[in-house]
């Protein structure tokens, strides 16, 4: 099964590194198109056999399995420039959560949408998946088993994208954005340098995250560090006052920007 690549940006480079790193995929089945071509020089170093292309209609004629990884804005065109050189049983997969299916009808090609996340890379987080009504069962299974090989597939309804974007695949940055601060924070206070806070801080990240994925929920775990009066519930109702209204700001900016722009992909 020959598996093609169009644009690639940040995310389309994290998705093909987990999924040739899990080895469900082999990069001898791999084609990427990029009308920039020195952003695939990377890739061509470190997985020589992938093919690499600028040539958008090639890599979709060759192609069983088509990712299409460019911006809302973009995909349309894209889409209308290699739907006369897809092959009839192709299965083309959007990457994007700000073009639905419902924008590109009028064909009998076969959609699925996919927001993968950046710690695809590391073979870990969630995959959203939609698959359009004339997907196959097989490439269904197909797609399904191939993001199960780089973390975990929820298949949802496409109006739940949105949201569910901003906890999959934007989350990481949020995250990240979560331990810098902290970091910093804890840092600037003195005895740590920001290096060893930021390695504390997310080894302390890593550990709490293992917990809560053997079932514990965060309120058991707040109450097991937690006493009375002590510091830790000082900087608990710091957090609990602070951050709902936070988080809704950030919800807020997400969900109103979405189906404008759709998440940062990269060009074709």
């Amino acid at each position: 099964m020959k598996v093609g690549i169009i644009g690639y940006g940040n995310m389309a480079s994290s998705m093909l590194e987990g999924l040739l790193r899990s080895g469900v995929l082999s990069s001898t089945d791999v084609v990427v198109s990029s009308r920039t071509a020195s952003r695939m020089s990377p890739l061509a170093e470190r997985w020589p056999d992938v093919e690499t292309t600028v040539d958008n209609r090639m890599a979709a004629s060759r192609s069983q399995v088509l990712f299409v990884c460019v911006r809302s804005e973009q995909a349309k065109e894209v889409v209308e420039s290699i739907r006369p050189s897809l092959s009839p049983s192709a299965h083309v997969v959007l990457i994007n959560g700000g073009v639905r299916l419902s924008d590109l009808r009028g064909s009998d090609i076969r959609f699925s949408k996919v927001i993968p996340t950046v710690t695809a890379e590391v073979g870990k987080g969630v995959t959203l998946m939609h698959h359009g009504d004339n997907v196959t069962d097989e490439q269904r299974d197909c797609l399904e088993r191939m993001f199960s090989a780089v973390g975990t597939v929820k298949v949802i309804d496409e109006d739940r994208f949105d949201v569910g974007t901003s906890m999959t695949s934007c989350g990481p940055a949020f995250v990240a954005t979560f331990i810098e601060e902290f970091a910093k924070a804890a840092a600037s206070r003195g005895g740590y340098s920001y290096e060893e806070s930021l390695a504390m801080v997310t080894e302390t990240v890593l550990a709490t995250a293992a917990l809560m994925s053997e079932g514990r929920n965060p309120a058991s775990i707040c109450r097991a560090v937690a006493t009375e009066g002590g510091i830790t519930e000082r900087g608990l109702n710091v957090m609990r006052s602070d951050l709902p209204i936070m988080l809704d700001m950030v919800m807020g900016a997400i969900l109103s920007e979405h189906r404008r722009t759709g998440p940062e992909l990269g060009s074709h």
